[in-house]
């Protein structure tokens, strides 16, 4: 059976579920966001990683631009100093900055997640804005990932989609602006770099030049003053330990103890994304009047080559997927990797079953209001 007979048989049926999502897609934003506030309400209990991070926040305002000079334990007397005490601050510049605001405002990890929460549905408006897809701006608002990760968890991976989303935004309006962002993206993690190839595939001036560079101004700074490259690139950030989304799924060492079910479903996810990518791309090479367009794969599948190569790998990370997607022009592929995203089981299996693996027994809960 041919993509295009796939297409046609699938239509009938997607296209009322798809009906069925539009006419229930404002009480389900309000639904989804009322959960949402619950969540962020409790503390998070698979991860300190937001506790760190407001705490780093917070201590900026002490010791500025010299922060990645100093290990947790620095903190003496903190109850961030006890959890990772021998880790500096591993995440690129951006991110300092954005938990620095965050501990001015109101150092808790009750705001956090609020703030991070509230960027999601940002993120869900540009996603409608770029695409004129509501739907998409839902899937990713009730996104498992996003629920437990973002909500309820406080990973701060909102962060780079929407200064990726904005440079897509922007890329055909204020393209100079447009790799600004970028660069701010880059600088929140890494992994939006990956939208380099689509972006550069019209020759750049030096207007986008100069803007790109002028981006990373917050790096230089953080880099005369401390050992931030050093850190940044340290094993820290990149450990070589744990990644369930390895290559290898019969890899026990790398594999750490993760649930093989989970293994599983890590890996048809990832290699079904791959695979999917391929088809597509091949279809548009014996296009010829598509045949150009390749390239708006190559974010995505550098993405998921990525995750599954990198030392240690989050849940997570699964939650940037529709930010690649978005430079698919193929309406209903962009719909498809949408809604792979979804299955992130991990997070499924701890909204709906109940946490697993490494859960905290004495959970956080008066840093939910102050640290």
């Amino acid at each position: 059976m041919t993509v295009a007979a796939m297409e046609k048989g699938f239509d009938p049926w997607l296209n009322q579920v798809w009906a069925l999502l539009e006419d229930s897609l404002g009480w389900l934003f309000a639904a989804v966001t009322i959960y949402r506030l619950y969540l962020c309400l409790q503390p998070p209990i698979t991860s300190t990683d937001l506790l760190r991070s407001i705490g780093f926040g917070k201590e900026f305002w002490k010791y500025g631009l010299t922060i990645y000079n100093y290990p947790a334990e620095h903190f003496v007397g903190t109850p961030y100093a006890q959890h990772w005490p021998y880790q500096h601050f591993i995440y690129p510049a951006l991110a300092m900055l954005f938990f620095a605001l965050v501990s001015k405002i109101w150092p808790a990890l009750f705001f956090g997640k609020l703030v991070l929460t509230g960027i999601e549905g940002l993120n869900a408006f540009l996603i409608w804005k770029i695409s004129g897809d509501r739907l998409l701006a839902l899937l990713y608002y009730i996104s498992p990932a996003s629920l437990w990760w973002v909500s309820r968890e406080g990973q701060y991976e909102p962060l780079p989609v929407l200064f990726g989303l904005i440079a897509l935004y922007l890329l055909s309006r204020r393209p100079q602006w447009a790799y600004l962002n970028l660069a701010l993206a880059i600088q929140t993690k890494y992994t939006p770099g990956f939208l380099l190839p689509y972006f550069l595939r019209k020759k750049i001036g030096w207007k986008e030049g100069l803007f790109f560079s002028v981006g990373f101004i917050p790096s230089i700074l953080f880099a005369l003053r401390s050992e931030y490259i050093f850190r940044i690139f340290t094993p820290g950030y990149m450990p070589t330990d744990c990644n369930s989304y390895t290559w290898n799924i019969f890899d026990a060492e790398k594999l750490c103890g993760t649930p093989f079910w989970l293994v599983v479903a890590n890996a048809l996810l990832t290699y079904g994304i791959l695979i999917l990518c391929l088809v597509f791309a091949a279809r548009r090479v014996l296009s010829l009047s598509k045949g150009r367009r390749v390239f708006q794969y190559l974010g995505l599948v550098l993405f998921i080559i990525f995750v599954k190569s990198v030392g240690r790998a989050g849940f997570w990370y699964i939650l940037t997927i529709p930010l690649f997607a978005l430079t698919i022009d193929e309406p209903w592929e962009r719909r498809l990797f949408f809604s792979l995203s979804l299955f992130e089981m991990a997070a499924l299996h701890n909204l709906i079953i109940g946490p697993f693996g490494w859960v905290s027994e004495s959970p956080p809960y008066p840093y939910l209001w102050g640290l």
